[in-house]
């Protein structure tokens, strides 16, 4: 099956249908191509808007079935989000807020975010449905995938070079950069940020090997460079080393091979190039006796003190949490001292303690086994989206938030 082959007018309702595909097409522009009305609105979004507004016009929505415990769990999940935003709207705490940090002040944040929240939950629902339908939806995805990826690629050449950028409307000149010694790159792609491009191609090259599109997977997994993200890199690992395991199973010999291969490699590459060292070795292990630049054991440093700043949140509000979007509200109470961007709206920068800050432990247990769950019914279909999704849990400890667009529809598709 080619890409090329598949893109004709459907049989039926011809309007949904092209709006779900260029909804699929649009997920990557997630910065790039959106427009600033305080926050960036992307063009999957609106899409997914009208998407929604047709399926509740024509009770297409009605025909958004999934497995009864998948959807009890997820109407739970989001009836518990409800009780902790409307108990942290009119809760009052014994010390003062960062109200500062917020858009339009803390009610339309939390249930801004509780919004991005049933859109994201409702792209499941509708990726599963249509992909039930045609599963040649997925060539729609592959489409801005590439599209995404050749972008970055674009991008990381220009730096590379150093030559002027063409940047694509909702870009601007704070783009993410990264400095390789030789040019600063911008690595965020068509994302906010280089470890929300990383995931996507991640879960892109994962959905290659999955239908079969072997060139595809190793532009997407290879694009992972133009990030220079740790994390998509190692879960990008992880997945070959897990899915090598299941075919080597039972020759030992090439599976061993293939595992001496891979990591000879990493030690090589880390021992001959410093930018290399710096995304495999110096952020993971590097400490301030051992690293000359402060920069690569900055954003380590962050992310554990977000979560040390996380536990003590869960500690004083176990059940409910503080709220949807209320993590930042309460950063620099909790922050001890420590100075770490206090001007700014922290975010917890982990999936997992983003829930249970935020929505409490309950809700986190609900979506733990939500997720398992979906670990179930991947794994059982092929080793290969069992694999993905293992990588993809492991990437949540490290990835900001659960609300992005492309995470439920990938679990859709898993789920179809």
């Amino acid at each position: 099956m080619t890409i090329n082959a598949v893109i004709s007018e459907p049989k039926d309702q011809p309007i949904k249908n092209l709006i779900f595909k260029w909804f699929l097409i649009s997920i990557p522009f997630s910065q790039a191509l959106t427009i600033n009305i305080s926050f960036p609105l992307k063009i999957a979004e609106v899409l997914l808007v009208f998407l929604i507004s047709f399926e509740v016009t024509t009770r297409g929505i009605l025909k958004w079935h999934l497995d009864k415990t998948v959807t009890w769990v997820l109407f739970s999940f989001v009836m518990l989000i409800i009780i902790s935003m409307i108990v942290n709207i009119f809760y009052s705490y014994p010390y003062e807020l960062a109200q500062n940090v917020t858009r339009l002040g803390p009610v339309f944040d939390t249930v801004f975010k509780f919004f991005y929240i049933l859109l994201a939950i409702c792209s499941l629902f509708i990726t599963r449905h249509l992909f039930n339908a045609d599963q040649r939806n997925i060539s729609f995805f592959f489409i801005g995938a590439i599209a995404s990826a050749s972008y970055a690629w674009y991008l990381f050449v220009s730096g590379i070079l150093k030559i002027p950028v063409l940047l694509l409307p909702g870009m601007d000149a704070n783009s993410q950069v990264y400095d390789v010694g030789f040019g600063d790159i911008i690595r965020s792609g068509t994302f906010r940020e280089g470890n929300y491009m990383g995931f996507y191609l991640l879960v892109a090259g994962i959905l290659a090997v999955y239908y079969k599109y072997s060139k595809l997977s190793i532009f997407f997994f290879a694009s992972i460079i133009t990030t220079f993200s740790t994390t998509a890199i190692f879960c990008s690992v992880l997945f070959f080393v897990i899915c090598l395991f299941h075919k080597y199973k039972k020759h030992k010999f090439k599976l061993v091979a293939s595992l001496v291969f891979i990591f000879a490699t990493i030690i090589l590459l880390v021992q001959v190039s410093p930018g290399i060292k710096t995304l495999l070795y110096n952020k993971v292990f590097g400490s301030e006796d051992t690293v000359e630049n402060s920069n690569d054991i900055f954003s380590k440093a962050d992310r554990l003190n977000t979560v040390l700043v996380s536990m003590e949140i869960v500690a004083d509000n176990p059940i409910l949490g503080v709220g949807p979007a209320n993590f930042g509200l309460h950063f620099s109470h909790y922050n001890l001292g420590v100075d770490f961007e206090q001007d700014v709206k922290k975010i917890p920068n982990n999936i997992y303690m983003e829930i249970l800050s935020e929505c409490g432990g309950v809700t986190f247990l609900v979506f733990v086994f939500l997720l398992w769950i979906i670990f179930n019914y991947g794994r059982k279909k092929s080793y290969i989206l069992g694999a993905g999704l293992l990588a993809s849990f492991i990437y949540f400890f490290a990835f900001p938030t659960f609300t992005m667009l492309f995470i439920w529809v990938f679990l859709g598709i898993v789920l179809s």
